[in-house]
């Protein structure tokens, strides 16, 4: 019988659609007892019978997706939503689907529609307030936070989400309330003792970060997550009690699990500091391959990215827009900081703000927002290539965007800085939009900064190239390269700062940096650590300590261990 036999169709429709709703129902019955295989056959057959069958469309693609097959599954997940375009479920899954596959726009489209096919769909609303703060839309997530927590005080994930944030947005002391007032509800609950173990750290408070730690330890021994929080905020002197407890929980962990990953880190940290070297790497490695099995990283797909900016962004393009774009407003109030994570950034970002006209603003998701907004693929090129289609008046447009963001987001600051190191990336957006605004370019010994990348586990999904050392080898070759780019095509734009010249040379280094950024010399940024300002980096407890130069050939004493990676570094 062929879909197109309307007559056909007509006569057996009902017992046949009965008989395909009851298959669909005993798929979705394996599926969720975890007979994914089973379950996969069962849906395929029912679309065999009819291809148009919304649930087993919906139910597979969902399925596929689970299984690590999100771009197989997505279009079939678009299918059933065809058919059933205001089905609250189907839209809020589809979003799901699109967060997970990198997709972060069509996904709040996606929460938005299902949450207004159904104002008190649970998951929506969180979704969506989720969405917001991937995209750095921190007010909109506030307040969808805040509103599924009248829904339900009780709440913990929309708790947990609007102290993160509350966090995102520099308000750490709002976040830290937030928290606390979680712990009253739920006075045993180590994740919340972690959380504000975490907040606490972010301020400076190091000594009370690693009593909650400690805390939430003792309410829950097998907390992973509280005993990374430890080894961050803990310098390990010696061998301890301490660390023979977490050795045991790393072996007793299950292989290949999310909690044996973190206990391996924060071991891996902890032998760094008592020179355990290779024990410290093999810690390292562990924690490394556990993470890059859970995630997916296209080194081409990366390669393909930075050819492609480099040849949209040439220097024929750059002069020619900026010579006309110089004719129009710009504004000076963003100082830009970038480069490689771990290359000294943060440090470079804390010394900056430690002056009196200086709001730091931490790792901003503002500049990517406003580029994916403004500069949307045309003509079904995707960007960079279609930038030749852009008119002129976009990059003012979006550079106008940026600052109204930046100044809702800090009210009455002179200066602020951005510092998200992946933003050397977007340069050449970055000068055309802005042609005033101070780029900090932040450089380190590649093999340093690399190793330091390896060391580190990253909260987010923005470093997928650090868990492998040759894939991040080539990717610091690829950063290197783009880097040179820049400066060829945008001479005397970007101001390089070494990491290795600032613990050599502190003040002749912060001067010269002052000068740069036209600011009048401040005695106060000789002592960053002691700036009243939360960090969210992986540094967050280093820069709170003096300049030191212990860090710079440490990389060195891992020895032969690098060969991976040194072998590929250019």
């Amino acid at each position: 019988m062929r879909p197109g036999n309307n007559k056909a169709q007509s006569r057996v429709r009902p017992r046949q659609a009965d008989e395909l709703d009851n298959r669909v129902a005993h798929a979705l019955r394996l599926h969720q007892s975890g007979q994914t295989g089973n379950a996969e056959t069962a849906y395929r057959q029912v679309l065999a019978a009819k291809s148009g069958h919304a649930a087993a469309a919906h139910f597979l693609g969902l399925l596929l997706h689970q299984t690590g097959r999100g771009e197989e599954g997505l279009p079939l997940v678009s299918q059933s939503i065809r058919a059933e375009p205001r089905n609250p479920d189907f839209l809020n899954n589809l979003g799901t689907i699109q967060r997970d596959i990198g997709n972060p726009i069509a996904a709040a489209e996606s929460f938005r529609k299902a949450l207004a096919a159904r104002p008190d769909h649970p998951m929506a609303r969180e979704n969506l307030a989720s969405a917001n703060l991937q995209l750095g839309n921190l007010e909109s997530a506030e307040k969808l936070f805040r509103e599924a927590l009248i829904r339900s005080p009780f709440n913990l994930s929309a708790r947990l989400g609007l102290a993160e944030t509350l966090q995102e947005a520099g308000r750490v002391d709002a976040s830290l309330a937030v928290l606390r007032e979680g712990l009253s509800m739920r006075p045993k609950d180590a994740e919340i003792m972690r959380r504000i173990g975490a907040a606490l750290l972010e301020k400076g408070d190091l000594g009370e970060a690693a009593a909650m730690a400690r805390r939430a330890i003792a309410t829950d021994p097998n907390h992973a997550g509280a005993w990374f929080l430890l080894s961050q905020v803990k310098r390990q002197a010696e061998p301890d009690a301490e660390l023979a407890e977490l050795k045991a929980h790393h072996k007793r962990s299950p292989e290949g699990s999310t909690e044996r990953m973190h206990l391996s880190f924060a071991l891996g940290k902890l032998c760094d500091d008592l020179k355990q070297y290779d024990e410290a790497f093999d810690f390292f490695g562990e924690g490394n391959a556990i993470r890059r099995k859970a995630i997916v990283y296209d080194v081409q797909k990366t390669r393909e990215q930075f050819a492609a900016m480099k040849a949209a962004f040439s220097a024929e393009f750059v002069a020619e827009r900026l010579d006309r774009r110089r004719k129009a407003h710009s504004d000076d109030t963003p100082i830009f900081v970038v480069g490689m994570p771990r290359s000294g950034t943060t440090l470079v970002e804390q010394i900056v703000a430690s002056h009196p006209d200086v709001t730091g603003g931490g790792e901003l998701r503002i500049l990517m927002s406003v580029v994916d907004k403004r500069f949307p693929p045309l003509e079904g090129d995707d960007l960079p290539a279609s930038l030749g289609k852009v008119p002129d008046k976009a990059f003012v447009e979006a550079g106008r965007d940026y600052v109204e963001a930046l100044r809702r987001r800090f009210p009455g600051t002179k200066r602020v800085t951005d510092k998200m190191p992946g933003n050397f990336m977007l340069i050449g957006f970055l000068h055309l939009m802005l042609p005033e605004a101070k780029i900090i370019h932040c450089t380190r010994n590649a093999a340093a900064t690399s190793l330091s990348i390896f060391k580190s586990y990253f909260r987010n999904d923005g470093h997928l190239y650090g868990y492998e050392l040759a894939e991040l080898g080539e990717f610091h070759n690829l950063y290197s390269d783009v880097m040179d780019h820049w400066h060829k095509v945008l001479p005397g734009v970007v101001h390089d700062v070494r990491y290795e010249d600032f613990v050599a040379d502190q003040e002749g280094q912060s001067r010269a940096l002052m000068e740069y950024l036209e600011l009048p010399w401040s005695e106060e940024v000789l002592a960053f650590e002691k700036a009243d300002r939360p960090v969210r980096t992986a540094s967050a407890a280093q820069v709170r300590q003096p300049i030191y130069g212990s860090s710079v050939d440490l990389w060195k004493r891992y020895g032969d261990r690098l060969k991976r990676l040194t072998d590929i570094l250019r």
